[in-house]
């Protein structure tokens, strides 16, 4: 009873700020089906996926990711970089308007940034940034203390740099910004939220698409807002967006199952989409709890590893929905994409596993192995790859949480070797630090000096060539010490009906601007 209260309490709490009507008779209105509730609409409170999901429709940023992972300026005009990479001079564009009928000025940016840097999803990767000056109306400057990935940083969607006005940000601080005054530039507005229900955008009238650019690209782009209103949908049981989608309940639906490919491809009303890249399949290890701690013990794991049957597992044998490759960035990510480790990626070899436990001494103590059945593709992995260790000779012991239980098991570093999970793409090599530095809890105590240093050096400002040989050496030294063991990729099925034209997937975020329906 008391659960149901709050419920309805916290839906009449965000309806007492939604002002949307009904859609007009006539208005283009595009239903998408998300798997779940936004915690906030506020970019900034929040590392969520739901929330970049709806915040990019609302917020645009200086600058931002294209189709290749490639940076690109957005509210920026153009930026200077002086000698030593520790002054950025941005110039915004002109002309461009605010929600609430303002016109963006390097005041909004300015007072933007000081609360989005203070915001504890940063992860304090600012703390560089010794100042922020307001050089004229069009024109501010950044001024650093040491020379970082500034612009990278600045583009990195997870928590979302979106600009607001200065007296919001102001008002706000660091609280979450509520109701009308979620104010943006970008080409929806927000009209209502009611929880469990949609999240309704409305086309923003004074939008001006970037023409800078011939179309959408990544997150940013010319922009359009076609249709007059998005309503974003939570629907968090797969087989609710699927019968949602076949009615036409909905014009798009995320995260189907992979086993409904074929059905959808035999609609003729839907049209099936494969996002690619989606995750990362791979394994995290407890470096210090034996015999972990011993570099060949972990190399026979690699060994005794067929990493396609692995994936046959995960996607019941569908190749549209998986690939086997080394490279910690996908080959979609043309920056940073490296082929180091191949010699030893995917080379199952039982011959060379039983050398290596030999000589590690290894006598069939149990390797606990960590894993949930929430996600599905975690669970097949899980099967699959504890199979080809028994047969090996590895005696692992499958242990099954939920989600959340398995988080927080794995974060005590005591009583497992083992950790199944999955990395969403990655934007940058600086994203890394918090999985491979020494005495971060990602690491799972995972020490190496030189990867300290070569971590150092690729999270340096400098030019994309010096930092992709960093990174290469960075690969190579994953395998090489087994920091973890990445099994391969994983895409994910996502479906509009077919009168949507103009829909491209891409990352985790399902774009509908430059979209219509016929």
């Amino acid at each position: 009873m008391w659960r149901r209260l709050l419920v309805v309490l916290a839906v009449l709490g965000v309806a007492l700020w939604c002002s949307a009507p009904p859609a007009q008779a006539g208005a283009s209105v595009f239903r998408a089906a998300l798997t779940t509730n936004p915690p906030t609409l506020d970019p900034y409170m929040s590392s969520s996926t739901v929330t970049r999901q709806i915040a990019i429709y609302l917020f645009e940023t200086l600058v931002t990711f294209g189709e290749n992972y490639e940076l690109i300026p957005q509210l920026a005009e153009s930026w200077d970089v002086s000698k030593d990479r520790l002054t950025y001079t941005f110039k915004l564009r002109k002309g461009v308007k605010f929600h609430n009928g303002k016109t963006l000025t390097a005041e909004d940016v300015k007072a933007s940034f000081l609360r989005y840097k203070d915001s504890p999803h940063t992860g304090g990767r600012f703390k560089a940034v010794t100042s922020v000056d307001v050089l004229d109306e069009g024109t501010l400057r950044f001024v650093l203390g040491q020379n970082i990935t500034f612009l990278v940083n600045l583009a990195m969607p997870i928590p979302f740099f979106g600009v607001t006005p200065k007296d919001i940000a102001e008002k706000y601080g660091k609280n979450e910004i509520r109701g009308a005054d979620l104010v943006g530039t970008g080409p929806y507005k927000l009209l209502e939220w009611k929880s469990d229900v949609h999240v309704a955008l409305g086309r923003f009238a004074d939008y001006v698409p970037d023409a800078r650019f011939k179309d959408a690209t990544g997150f940013g782009g010319k922009r359009t807002a076609v249709m007059d209103e998005v309503r974003l949908m939570p629907a968090p049981e797969a087989a609710s967006r699927m019968a949602g989608l076949e009615t036409g309940e909905f014009d798009y639906a995320e995260a189907l199952p992979v086993n409904a490919y074929d059905r959808l491809k035999a609609n003729p009303a839907i049209t099936p989409h494969v996002i690619k890249p989606k995750w990362a399949v791979l394994m995290e290890l407890n470096h210090a709890e034996p015999p972990m701690n011993n570099v060949k013990f972990k190399q026979a794991l690699v060994a005794a590893l067929d990493m396609d049957e692995v994936m046959k597992a995960v996607t019941a044998g569908k190749k549209e929905f998986y690939r086997t490759q080394p490279s910690v960035f996908f080959p979609e990510q043309k920056v940073f994409y490296s082929e180091a480790g191949a010699q030893v990626y995917n080379k199952k070899d039982l011959a060379k596993v039983q050398r290596l436990l030999k000589e590690v001494g290894y006598s069939n103590q149990p390797i606990v192995y960590l894993a949930n059945r929430d996600f599905d593709w975690m669970y097949k992995c899980a099967l699959s790859v504890s199979q080809q260790w028994q047969a090996a000779g590895v005696n692992a012991k499958l242990e099954f949480y939920d989600w959340p239980s398995q988080i927080e098991k794995a974060k005590t570093l005591k009583g497992w070797h083992i950790n199944q999970t999955g990395w969403s793409p990655r934007f940058d090599p600086s994203q890394l630090a918090s999985s491979l530095r020494s005495g971060q809890i990602g690491a799972y105590n995972y020490k190496n000096p030189e990867m300290d240093k070569l971590l150092d050096a690729v999270n340096l400002g400098a030019p994309t060539e010096e930092r992709q040989e960093v990174w290469n050496k960075i690969q190579q030294l994953i395998w090489d010490d087994v920091a973890v063991i990445r099994v391969g990729d994983y895409f994910e099925l996502e479906a509009t009906r077919a009168n949507v034209k103009g829909y491209t997937p891409f990352y985790v975020t399902p774009r509908f601007w430059n979209v219509r329906k016929e």
